[in-house]
C-alpha cells in the first residue's frame, strides 16, 4: 500500500450500530454514508466520513490491538455491489472497516500500529456534512520492512521536476545577465542526479534542455506519470534590491478554487472509484481528495525549508501561498521553489554557482528523503 496516497471506501445498504449514543428512530431518516476516506495530515492521518446529511458520533479508543472507533448514530453505509465494507490504511493506520451494530448505529473501526490520540476533530455543517478525526501517534512506530525488500519497482516513488520558463521565455535576468531559465535548469538536472543516485527514485523532467513548455502541459505531464511530487524550480526578482534568499510556495485557498475551474477546462479527472462523480458527494470528495493533496504539499513543504535553510539563506515567511498554475494538480502533492533573488548581487552569485546548486540540490533530495518516510516523521513528533 501506497503510504502517501489516500485510500478511499465508497458506499451503498448495509444496517450498521453502536452503543451509548442517543436513541432515534433511525429507520425513518437514516443518514447515508457515501464514502470514507483515510490519509495523512501534519498530526500524523485523517479519516473523513462523507454523509448524504449531518450525523451525531463519538469516538474511544481500544487496546491490544490499538483501534480507533468511530460510532455514527442514525446511519447507514451505502456499498456497491460486491463490496466488503473494509480497506487498507495509510501511515499508521493498518486499515479500517465497517461492522454492524444494534439500533442503527455506523461503526468504523480503525486498526492503528501504535497507541494514538484524537487531535482535532470536525462534525461538518449542514452544506458539508462529512465529520472529520485528525489522530497523532503517541509511541513510536515499529517501521515495516524496508520497501526495497518488496522489489525494485515497488520501492520507487516518481518524481517530477519541473525547471521553470525555457526557450522564447527566459524568465527573470540578473544584474550580470543571468538568466533564469538557465539557472533553474541546471539545478533540476543537479536535483535529478541526486536523486537516481539514491536509487528509490523514478525522476522525470517537464524539459532537460532550452525548451519552452506551455504551463498546461507541465501539469499534464505530472498528472500523466503518476507522480508521487512535483517540484517546481524557479528564481525571483524584485524592484528593491536588497529582497533575497530562498521561498518555497503551495498552493493557496484562492488557488484551490481557481484549481476546480482548471479542472473543468482542462478534463481533469481524479479516481473516485466507484463513488458519483456528480452532485453533492462527487463534489465533496473530490473536495477531500483536494485537501489532502494540499495538506501533502505543506508537509514536504516543512520538510524542505529547514534544509534549504543549512545551504541558503531564507526569505522571511519563506513557506508562503499563491495560485501558480503549477500547483494546480489535484493529484499531485506539488511545491514551487524560488531559489533566490536574481536582482540581488549575493544570490546571482550563489544561483550562478554549480557548487552553490548542488548543495541545495542535495538539500532538496534529502527533503524527498525524509518525506517518503512517513510514519518515521509522525512517530518523532509524538
Amino acid at each position: 500500500m501506497d503510504l502517501t496516497r489516500r485510500s478511499l471506501l465508497f458506499a451503498g445498504a448495509t444496517a450498521l450500530g453502536g452503543v451509548g449514543l442517543p436513541r432515534r428512530a433511525w429507520a425513518d431518516n437514516p443518514a447515508l454514508i457515501r464514502g470514507v476516506a483515510v490519509g495523512p495530515s501534519a498530526a500524523g492521518a485523517r479519516v473523513s466520513v462523507v454523509l448524504e446529511q449531518q450525523a451525531s458520533s463519538r469516538t474511544f479508543f481500544l487496546e491490544n490491538p490499538n483501534r480507533f472507533v468511530i460510532d455514527v448514530a442514525n446511519s447507514r453505509l451505502a456499498l456497491p455491489q460486491g463490496a466488503t465494507g473494509e480497506g487498507p490504511g495509510v501511515g499508521f493506520i493498518r486499515r479500517y472497516r465497517f461492522g454492524p451494530r444494534p439500533e442503527g448505529v455506523s461503526r468504523l473501526v480503525l486498526d492503528l500500529e501504535a497507541p494514538a490520540r484524537l487531535v482535532r476533530q470536525d462534525l461538518g455543517t449542514r452544506r458539508q456534512p462529512e465529520i472529520t478525526f485528525d489522530l497523532s501517534p503517541t509511541a513510536p512506530i515499529v517501521a515495516p520492512a524496508p520497501r526495497e525488500m518488496l522489489g525494485r519497482d515497488a520501492a520507487r516513488r516518481t518524481i517530477v521536476i519541473d525547471a521553470g520558463h525555457g526557450g522564447r521565455d527566459p524568465g527573470a535576468i540578473g544584474t550580470t545577465g543571468t538568466r533564469e531559465k538557465d539557472v533553474v535548469l541546471n539545478a533540476a538536472l543537479q536535483l535529478r542526479s541526486a536523486l537516481e543516485a539514491r536509487g528509490r527514485y523514478q525522476v522525470a523532467l517537464t524539459r532537460d534542455s532550452d525548451r519552452f513548455v506551455p504551463l498546461e502541459d507541465r501539469v499534464r505531464f505530472a498528472r500523466t506519470q503518476n507522480a508521487d511530487l512535483f517540484i517546481s524550480l524557479h528564481a525571483d526578482s524584485n524592484p528593491r534590491a536588497e529582497a533575497h534568499g530562498v521561498s518555497v510556495y503551495t498552493l493557496s485557498e484562492r488557488g484551490a478554487n481557481r484549481a476546480q475551474t482548471v479542472m473543468d477546462a482542462q478534463n481533469w479527472e481524479i479516481d473516485l472509484g466507484e463513488a458519483p462523480r456528480q452532485g453533492m458527494i462527487g463534489d465533496i470528495l473530490v473536495d477531500l481528495a483536494q485537501r489532502e493533496t494540499t495538506n501533502r504539499s505543506a508537509q514536504f513543504a516543512e520538510a524542505l525549508i529547514p534544509r534549504l535553510g543549512q545551504v541558503a539563506p531564507l526569505l522571511s515567511n519563506t513557506h508562503r501561498n499563491a495560485g501558480f498554475f503549477v500547483l494546480l494538480a489535484p493529484d499531485v502533492p506539488a511545491v514551487l521553489i524560488e531559489t533566490g533573488f536574481l536582482s540581488n548581487v549575493a544570490d546571482e552569485r550563489r544561483l550562478a554557482s554549480s557548487r552553490a546548486r548542488q548543495a541545495m540540490a542535495e538539500a532538496m533530495a534529502s527533503s524527498v528523503d525524509a518525506y517518503f518516510a512517513g510514519p518515521q516523521i509522525y512517530a518523532a513528533r509524538a
